[in-house]
């Protein structure tokens, strides 16, 4: 990990008042050999001292598990059972009270997990939440440089943000404590991309206390390229899984009571932005998805 991505210490942080309380780090991989090893040296680069690695490597055809292995991760097996069993199974087996979710190909800044596990313990809330930057591809050490900072747009309505694009928040920026509000919340399964975005959603209906840790620091950093790895969207795929999630969105929110005018904005958004990727590449999809927008 680059020497400038690690920043300050967060101020005022005793290390010894969260000594007992763990976090997990929940990584889902699938042929990330190429970048697994950073991933986990920016974890492993922590200045908050209980930390816990579990890959959860969905069937792999390269060396994946065996270099998480040997960077002293545990490591769980699924095949197949797409980014949300993997999540799942990465969740089953991780011991911590606060899960922090990162895709095979990500980095954390050195003080992100201190900065947020600080933030929950003095908010009680159950979710830590803030800004997040890309890396994109550039000549360098690692072929990546730093990009722009994201800063996910969240209003009233939790819920109804977090499913817009303007609210959408990347999973690894995100730390979550596995209070009894959300600790039997999982990721849908059988889903190419975006049922991380499906996950946050339910998190804000199930009632879950946000509270955003925006700091100027680095936190995520969110790689952006084409290849094999799970935060990988392709163009159909993403679609779907955002028609989808607002299907089960305007299920959820119409059983008590009529949608608000947030919900019906959020839901044209969702509907109206996966109609047009699919307007080429899948007719039916796309008439489908249009007929609900």
């Amino acid at each position: 990990m680059p020497a400038d991505l690690r920043g300050p210490t967060a101020a005022g942080l005793r290390r010894d008042a969260f000594a007992a309380r763990l976090v997990s780090v929940v990584i889902p991989a699938y042929d990330a050999g190429a970048w697994i090893e950073s991933t986990i040296a920016s974890v492993r680069a922590q200045t908050y001292p209980m930390v816990e690695i579990v890959v959860a490597d969905d069937g792999s055809r390269d060396d994946t598990r065996e270099k998480a292995t040997a960077l002293g991760a545990t490591v769980v097996r699924t095949a197949g059972a797409g980014p949300g069993g993997a999540r799942n199974a990465g969740m089953a087996a991780a011991r911590g009270e606060f899960l922090q979710f990162l895709d095979a190909d990500d980095m954390l800044a050195a003080t992100k997990v201190e900065r947020q596990v600080a933030l929950l313990a003095r908010s009680g809330a159950d979710v830590a939440w803030e800004p997040f930057h890309h890396l994109v591809a550039a000549p360098g050490a690692d072929g990546y440089q730093l990009g722009h900072r994201v800063v996910p747009a969240l209003g009233d309505d939790l819920a109804a943000s977090l499913l817009s694009a303007r609210g959408f928040m990347q999973i690894g920026a995100v730390l979550v404590r596995r209070s009894d509000t959300v600790a039997d919340v999982r990721f849908v399964e059988g889903r190419e991309a975006v049922e991380d975005v499906r996950y946050l959603v339910e998190l804000a209906m199930r009632g879950a206390r946000f509270v955003c840790s925006d700091s100027a620091e680095l936190g995520l950093l969110f790689r952006q390229h084409s290849g094999p790895r799970y935060s990988t969207r392709p163009a159909a795929s993403f679609a779907r899984g955002c028609a989808a999630n607002a299907v089960w969105a305007e299920a959820e929110w119409s059983r008590e009571r009529p949608l608000s005018t947030e919900q019906r904005i959020a839901l044209g958004e969702a509907y109206a932005f996966a109609a047009r990727q699919l307007a080429a590449i899948d007719p039916t999809s796309f008439r489908e998805i249009a007929e609900r927008g």
